[in-house]
């Protein structure tokens, strides 16, 4: 099935760009929206009483706006692994600098400590919101080599720019033209059953989440050179065809992030403890 903005595109009303900021912003603001609606009302108060009434949706994009001044937490927004693997070992998992898996489990194991004073809960939380949504984009746990696509050039509507600017940004573009997150939040809340979003919500090591992501790296999101171009350069191309393709993954990945940020808060407002697996636990180095 065609997603909604696939059908708006064959209609031709949404065709604009973005600025740089847009749909990362715009992206982490849907998964906040999303995990809100599914909280339970212990997790909604929790959320309500740190937040001083500002929403998921609101605070989701922080952890960006404060990373020039944090330069320490740089790290902690994306995992990088070789090629050829699709479950990273513990070591490339916790790296000593953070990678975007242990920021997840550590700060949600923060945000479960009520010993902790509420300033450092409060971070936590806009943290982890964040670093969740982060790690459902496939290019945030990608590879090394070339710095999860920002390294690997395609060409989109008639301009160069990397592979993972596109994800971070313009495969939602016509979304952004149309619809205010809160509204796309809802279609992609109804696009998915319960049951989906149920089996996703039970998943909770970390692990399981960046095999996942990666498993779309072998499967064809990296778009084949192409010999065939006007300048005779050789490069990817990024067109109409390959956001068809593509973009329901993006929302599946939207809409996985928000149903497992709601099961992590519905967990630590009800039981005072994360319900993630964590990285220490010694687990086989492939998913079985």
């Amino acid at each position: 099935m065609k997603s909604l903005v696939a059908l708006w595109m064959a209609a031709g009303l949404l065709l604009i760009s973005v600025d740089a900021s847009a749909w990362s912003r715009y992206g982490h603001e849907v998964t906040g929206h999303l995990a809100a609606a599914e909280l339970s009302p212990e997790a909604a108060a929790m959320v309500d009483e740190l937040l001083n009434g500002r929403s998921l949706g609101e605070v989701a994009a922080w952890a960006d706006d404060v990373r020039p001044q944090r330069r320490a937490t740089a790290p902690w927004h994306y995992l990088n692994a070789p090629r050829g693997v699709l479950r990273p070992s513990d070591d490339e998992l916790n790296l000593p600098q953070g990678t975007v898996a242990s920021a997840i489990v550590d700060h949600a194991e923060q945000l479960a400590d009520r010993s902790l004073p509420v300033s450092q809960r409060r971070e936590a939380l806009k943290f982890l919101v964040h670093f969740v949504g982060d790690l459902h984009n496939p290019l945030h746990v990608a590879y090394g080599d070339d710095r999860g696509g920002n390294d690997f050039p395609v060409r989109y509507g008639g301009r160069t720019l990397s592979l993972h600017r596109y994800w971070d940004h313009d495969i939602f573009a016509p979304a952004i033209a149309a619809l205010p997150s809160l509204d796309y939040a809802r279609f992609l809340l109804n696009r998915f059953t319960p049951a989906e979003r149920s089996r996703w919500s039970a998943q909770q090591d970390v692990r399981d989440w960046v095999s996942e992501g990666r498993g779309y790296l072998f499967a064809g999101l990296y778009p084949p050179l192409r010999h065939d171009l006007d300048d005779g350069e050789p490069m990817a191309v990024v067109d109409e065809t390959y956001r068809e393709v593509w973009l329901p993954v993006a929302e599946r990945q939207l809409a996985r992030a928000g149903a497992r940020i709601a099961a992590v808060l519905n967990a630590i407002a009800a039981e005072d403890r994360s319900p993630l697996v964590s990285l220490s636990t010694s687990q086989p180095t492939q998913p079985d």
